[in-house]
Parts: structure tokens; sequence; C-alpha cells
């Protein structure tokens, strides 16, 4: 069997992610030079291969998966997305590399994963909220908001997974209402909704996290657990091999009526607003 091993792969993702193992559970924490991460096309396409190398290595039994500092993902990274011609003139490649290559794959780094993940929400999250929400438990902080940047704030189609997502996870109309709005959820909102399960102190969170790993199960066998993990996970990989491509040959195409930002230069694309210049 192919194999990996953590003291090679943490080395090699260190940039975007930190990780440390304990008793058979991987802590995965999202970064940016140390503190929360800004979202960006180099961590986009590191997140793929990165939980590559964690699901072929057999000494990992569960994963918590969280941000660090103060949010989960409530920022871009500006100076990265000009670096990569986003302020240039806009062609079909672009639209092509940037929003499709990527995203029909980003979400099964998750669901491909063989053990069972915790999302540990750590605060404001605006962008690719699969990543937390698809997973077996999720936990929020009490200082978590969630929004959608699609439609509002980047001015794209949001297709890249949220449309399947909050549907299932709200209902069509809710979902539909929170898309097109930019509606802003707060923790207790989305433990209602039941997006999450838990809300817990911010400087609880992780220990928490960790609690429900070693109690809900690493006290299980391991193919307790890892049968458990494919049974549950199963419904949101049909529904993503289902309609993932189409939504995202949208967002490909529909991202062209938008993109390129040089005729733009007071966009906000840190935060995905327009600025006030």
């Amino acid at each position: 069997m192919y194999r990996t091993f953590l003291e090679e792969y943490s080395e090699k993702w260190s940039e975007f992610f930190t990780m440390r193992r304990e008793d058979g559970i991987l802590e995965v924490r999202m970064h940016t030079n140390g503190d929360s991460a800004q979202w960006g096309l180099e961590i986009h396409r590191a997140l793929i291969p990165a939980f590559a190398d964690i699901s072929h290595d057999p000494e990992t039994e569960c994963i918590i998966f969280s941000g660090t500092g103060s949010s989960f993902l409530s920022s871009m990274d500006a100076e990265g997305w000009e670096r990569n011609g986003f302020k240039e003139p806009y062609d079909f490649r672009k639209g092509y590399e940037y929003w499709y290559v990527d995203q029909v794959h980003e979400p099964f780094a998750l669901l491909n994963l063989e053990v069972p993940v915790i999302a540990a929400i750590n605060g404001p999250f605006f962008i690719h909220q699969e990543l937390a929400l698809v997973n077996d438990i999720v936990i929020c902080s009490e200082s978590t908001t969630m929004s959608d940047g699609h439609y509002t704030g980047m001015g794209i189609v949001p297709g890249d997974g949220v449309q399947t997502l909050f549907r299932e996870l709200m209902g069509i109309n809710r979902a539909k209402h929170f898309l097109l709005t930019g509606q802003v959820m707060t923790a207790q909102e989305m433990l209602a909704l039941g997006l999450v399960g838990e809300v817990v102190p911010d400087d609880k969170l992780l220990d928490r996290a960790w609690e429900i790993a070693r109690e809900v199960f690493m006290k299980r066998s391991r193919s307790h657990r890892r049968m458990t993990r494919s049974l549950l996970v199963q419904p949101w990989r049909e529904l993503m091999v289902r309609e993932l491509p189409a939504g995202l040959a949208m967002e490909c195409w529909a991202t062209h009526g938008y993109w390129p930002l040089a005729d733009k230069q007071d966009y906000d694309m840190a935060t995905l607003k327009e600025g006030e210049g």
C-alpha cells in the first residue's frame, strides 16, 4: 500500500497548514503566515494534494480540521490574486484554470478521506463553507458568523458546491435567500438551522473538538468508525459528483461578465466589497 509520513507532509504543506497528531488524532489548521487564513489560489490548490497526503497515512484515525487565529475564512489573499494576474486581461483559459479545474476536486479532498472528520469553525467565514459543513461533526465558536461572498461580493455564480450544500442543509427557498442577499448568520442561527451541532466558547473550541475525537470516535474500533464514516459521507459524495461540474461550468462562464478587476481599481479583494473611492 502506498503510504505517507506525517513528519514529511506536515513540513511540505507547512506554508498553509499547521499539523499535529496525538493518539491517532490529527489536528489540521489552515493559516496564512501563522494567523487567520486568507483564501487565495495557492492555498486552494494546496488543499487537494495536502489532504491526499493525509489520506495515505495509516497512522491517522481521526481528523480535526480548523483555522488559526480569530477567523476560519473571512478574508481573501488580495496580493495573491493580483500576483496571479487578476488585474490583467481575462480570457477563457483563466476562467477554466482558476474556477473550474481546482474546485471540481476540492470538496473531494475531504470527502475522499476514510477516517472521521470533525470541523471546528473558529470564527467568521464567508467562502468555501463546504470545507467545514460536509464533515461528520461540525462545531463552531461563539464568535462565528457565516455569509456567502459569491453572488453579492465576487459577482459570480454561487455554483462551486454551495448551491448543493445550502439547499440540502437549509431547504431550497431558505438557501436561495441566503445566497442571494448576502445575509450574515450568527452561530446561534446556524445552530437553530442545524448547520452546526454545537456552539462552544471561543477559548474551548479545540478542546471540545479533541474531546469529541476521543469520546465519539477513538473509543470505537478502527473498522467501526471508518465504515460509519463511509456510510454517512456517501450522500455528499453522490450529490457533488452529480451537481458540482455543471455548477462550476456556469460559474466559470459567468465570471467573464465581471472579471478582470482591472476596471475596478477601488475593489477590495480582501473583503469582496466595492471600495469607496
